[in-house]
């Protein structure tokens, strides 16, 4: 319903980081649930690896406040993710490259009914894990989410976009191995999704009967220090947002 997508998505069932007091081991911490509109056709699944500790106790998809996510979709789709200066009243440096001026910001449950509302959906590749603080590599003993089933319970979708790149691709591959195999997926055309999954071209005939495109994004984490903000934005830009939209478009005609 419009109103289960709107609300802020429900918090985990496991503080971050809580321990058990008789194993003293970490509890597990479980991801939101999906989010897409539900009077507007999916064509693509953005996936998260897992919310970090942030994201856990804000609620939100890529809460850290310097993930560029949020900036990023913003600047795409018509908005500004914050103000984006940190305790002393300082910018943040990615608020250089921004599109979007203060006059531009609106609520986290608005940048998500705009997201959802152009056909991009939202979830994580993994459901439930253990993790020392947020980093994707401390992940253990995780269990995916049943991506397949979503793709499956919405046909419309032609990619599906793991925000994360390098450690996501390799859970994804871990996780969904016969589903590659089963040759309805193929790499996306940027050269990060080509070197990521081109291992499968032979064992699928090439991808030749495929439907849904898998993207390595640049990664949107502030981890991901390698890559500017301009070059994850204008790949995000480039392989996701406005393929996207011109779907959107297209689905928006064929429905007048």
């Amino acid at each position: 319903s419009g109103r289960e997508l709107f609300s802020a998505p429900p918090a985990a069932t496991s503080i971050p980081q809580e321990k058990d007091t008789k194993t003293g081991k970490l509890k597990r911490t479980q991801s939101f649930q999906p989010r897409s509109s539900p009077d507007t056709t999916v064509h693509t699944l953005i996936l998260g690896t897992h919310p970090s500790v942030t994201s856990l106790s804000e609620n939100q998809y890529f809460g850290h406040t310097q993930n560029a996510f949020w900036w990023i979709a913003g600047d795409c789709l018509g908005f500004r993710r914050k103000a984006g200066v940190n305790a002393e009243g300082k910018p943040y440096k990615l608020t250089e490259y921004v599109r979007y001026d203060e006059s531009k910001i609106i609520p986290y449950d608005e940048q998500l009914r705009v997201m959802t509302g152009k056909g991009f959906a939202m979830w994580d590749l993994v459901k439930e894990c253990e993790r020392e603080g947020s980093l994707d590599q401390n992940i253990k003993n995780e269990e995916p989410n049943d991506i397949r089933g979503f793709c499956s319970n919405h046909p419309s979708v032609k990619r599906i976009v793991l925000a994360n790149g390098g450690t996501t691709c390799t859970m994804f591959n871990r996780y969904f191995s016969d589903w590659w195999l089963s040759g309805e997926l193929r790499p996306g055309a940027n050269p990060e999704s080509q070197k990521a999954f081109s291992k499968y071209a032979k064992r699928t005939d090439g991808f030749r009967n495929a439907r849904i495109d898998v993207i390595s994004a640049l990664p949107v984490s502030p981890a991901a220090a390698r890559y500017t903000y301009e070059q994850k934005r204008d790949s995000w830009e480039e392989y996701v947002y406005s393929v996207g939209l011109k779907d959107h478009e297209q689905t928006m005609k064929g429905q007048k």
